[in-house]
């Protein structure tokens, strides 16, 4: 029974936490002057987290230690070689399914070069 009633008081002050956060946020969003505010700080936060992550980087390069987006560029590379992989593979397959029957060609002869003196 102290079970239920515990669970019944959190979830009355659930229920008035999410409708005082919802008030408050009303509140903010009707006054212009607190929107433009917010918008300018999201703004600078996203130009600091730019910041930020450049200098993080630079220090991971200068540590040898690969960022992000190092792995991104070495992932796209290895996909790109892959796919050529693939490409040269079934290429090679089709050449031997066209040969097989065939007599494998003869390579040309080389014929020497004298040297004129």
């Amino acid at each position: 029974m102290a079970r239920r009633d515990a669970d019944s008081i959190i979830a009355k002050l659930r229920q008035m936490s999410e409708e005082g956060m919802g008030s408050v946020v009303s509140e903010l969003m009707s006054n212009e002057q607190m929107r433009r505010r917010l918008g300018r700080a999201g703004e600078r936060l996203m130009a600091n987290k730019h910041v930020f992550d450049r200098n993080v980087e630079t220090v991971l390069d200068f540590v040898n230690i690969p960022s992000k987006r190092d792995i991104r560029e070495l992932k796209a590379r290895l996909d790109t070689l892959s796919s050529q992989l693939v490409n040269l593979s079934m290429k090679i397959d089709q050449m031997l399914a066209g040969s097989e029957g065939k007599p494998a060609p003869r390579p040309a002869r080389r014929t020497r070069r004298h040297d004129a003196r």
